[in-house]
């Protein structure tokens, strides 16, 4: 469509994580969160660790779910995490 830019946000957080589809049009920003799922560590022995690889196929199910919903013209995607660690 045009003068409208898709961008895609992944945000990783502690306990959740989530895709959201940002839509600029008309110099109006709108938000749709497209993917929701829980995040926590991984206990291997007497160790916690952050559960990568679920954590990246948690990240393509958004994508996927987002561009199935929406298209594919998606003009970037942009990934933030949290800043919290297991002692």
């Amino acid at each position: 469509m045009a003068g409208e830019l898709k961008f895609v946000a992944l945000d990783l957080g502690a306990e959740s994580g989530r895709s959201v589809l940002g839509t600029i049009k008309d110099d109006k920003l709108s938000l749709k969160e497209t993917h929701r799922f829980v995040n926590g560590g991984i206990c291997v022995g007497k160790d916690i660790f952050w559960d990568s690889l679920g954590l990246f196929s948690e990240m393509k199910q958004g994508l996927r779910k987002t561009i199935h919903q929406f298209g594919g013209d998606i003009a970037g995607i942009g990934l933030d995490t949290w800043g919290v660690d297991f002692a």
